[in-house]
């Protein structure tokens, strides 16, 4: 028989040699999971360039650094989102998250969770050692019951979380557990994960040193070998067959090819009526206007933006040749705090956006006046419009002789009439009767372009009801 010269390692095109030796401690089961792996990807075939890695932090994590494909280490529990990334940037990638348990189930607990959930076509391989072994061995979210780490020096008084049952629950497409000490078994279940579609979970039980020499347990690798029953199928009994002082239940608790998406049951389907059109005609002409400054004040929640924008676009529906800009304002509270629009046009180029002293304040609510002390910046000789439901109107008292004041319940209208966020459309209403600025219809066909769709109707009966009032 002639002699057989091996040229190379069989699996050193996957290694990253040049990163050798590893990290890992003497005896650690985690390069027989990297090894696993690799056997996987060369035995379905798969481009190594079509095969992504990602991983955390931690001793299982450091895996990605040392194959030899595309590969990221993520911050600390974010390998998943990071992952997802990946994939959503190329779907036709093999994208694999793989790490431990502290990494995935504790600090990444909220991903995993997500990812079963949302139904990526992913992978997700967690080597659970029972604990954070990097730093010495903290109790983590699978340490047994009664395990002493260094942070549970007198026992672990904490239930462990279940990583099977967890990703059952999750929706998870494929879940499996296996154990580094079952190289094989292992091998065939990272195959059928990959080959799976939707989100792919496989528990690996892996022994630690450090685990072991603080528990007095002389090779955890002899229990699982001694425990481990690896089953064609499996129970709901034996999902919970995870205490190696007794048994381990090994082997595919799910595989379903094609994600089965439940189905809504509370909500009984409707025919959906097609919407009423609707449509306001409006005539473009030369406004007039050389340079107005308006401002619209009040709460956020009021729709003081929205009114703001429906004057701009209302504005450039009457005279599409102005010039005109739109800033908006409010304090650390978006919903109840102070807000304000500004609003410029101008025959001219605007040099500065914002609104100094404008000739039409529009007062929604009088929370900005106070802010300032009680005071109302208005243009001596300009025009106050005020929602006199939510204005306190002690505040006008002092406002030049030369400023026009109209009132209008624009709130308490909405309220007894329709809802209360059509008040600000019951405001717009009432400036297109009672100032000369804008016209009517082009401030209803801004209304109609910026409506919630099911809203149009309200929206311009609103409008109606302001623009009623300020005749009466």
């Amino acid at each position: 028989m002639p002699n057989m010269e091996i040229s190379q390692h069989p699996y050193a095109d996957l290694l990253r040699i040049e990163m050798m030796p590893n990290i890992w401690c003497s005896g650690c089961r985690i390069g027989r999971v990297k090894n696993a792996f690799i056997e996987a990807i060369q035995n379905l075939g798969h481009n190594a360039d079509k095969c992504v890695v990602v991983a955390g932090i931690g001793c299982s994590s450091r895996i990605a650094g040392y194959l030899n494909l595309d590969s990221i280490h993520a911050t600390h529990g974010r390998a998943i989102p990071t992952a997802l990334g990946v994939k959503l940037a190329n779907p036709e990638l093999i994208v694999t998250v793989m790490g431990g348990d502290g990494d995935i189930l504790g600090i990444g607990g909220n991903h995993f969770l997500a990812m079963g959930r949302h139904g990526h076509d992913m992978n997700v391989f967690c080597m659970n050692n029972y604990g954070y072994s990097m730093t010495g061995f903290q109790h983590g979210p699978t340490t047994p019951l009664g395990a002493r780490t260094v942070t549970t020096s007198g026992g672990s008084p904490y239930v462990p979380l279940n990583p099977v049952a967890v990703a059952l629950a999750a929706g998870y497409t494929f879940v499996a557990r296996s154990t580094s000490s079952h190289p094989y078994h292992l091998m065939d279940c990272m195959i059928s994960a990959i080959n799976n579609r939707g989100p792919s979970f496989v528990e690996i039980l892996i022994p630690c040193m450090l685990f072991e020499r603080r528990n007095k347990i002389k090779s955890l690798e002899a229990l699982f070998l001694e425990k481990a029953n690896i089953k064609e199928t499996l129970s709901e009994e034996d999902v919970n067959e995870t205490d190696f002082s007794k048994e381990i239940s090994l082997g595919i608790f799910r595989d379903m090819p094609v994600r089965e998406k439940s189905q809504l049951t509370l909500v009984k389907p409707t025919k959906k009526k097609a919407a009423k059109k609707y449509h306001v005609s409006f005539k473009s002409r030369d406004s007039g206007i050389k340079h107005v400054q308006i401002r619209m004040e009040g709460t956020g929640g009021q729709g003081i933006v929205q009114g703001g924008k429906t004057l701009i676009h209302a504005a450039m529906n009457m005279d599409p040749e102005l010039n005109s800009t739109m800033t908006k304002r409010y304090g650390p509270e978006m919903k109840g705090g102070s807000c304000l629009t500004d609003v410029i046009l101008s025959s001219q180029p605007i040099d500065y956006p914002f609104v100094e002293v404008p000739d039409l304040l529009l007062m929604m609510s009088d929370i900005v006046s106070k802010e300032r002390g009680g005071e109302v910046v208005v243009n001596d000789n300009g025009t106050i419009v005020v929602d006199e439901s939510m204005v306190d109107q002690s505040l006008l008292k002092d406002v030049a002789d030369g400023v026009q004041v109209f009132k209008v319940p624009a709130t308490q209208i909405a309220r007894d009439n329709f809802k209360v966020v059509v008040a600000n459309n019951v405001m717009m209403g009432f400036v297109a009767k009672t100032t000369s600025i804008i016209d009517k219809a082009c401030i209803k066909a801004a209304i109609l372009g910026s409506a919630p769709p099911g809203t149009e109707e309200m929206n311009l009966a609103a409008f109606d009801k302001g623009y009623e009032f300020g005749g009466s």
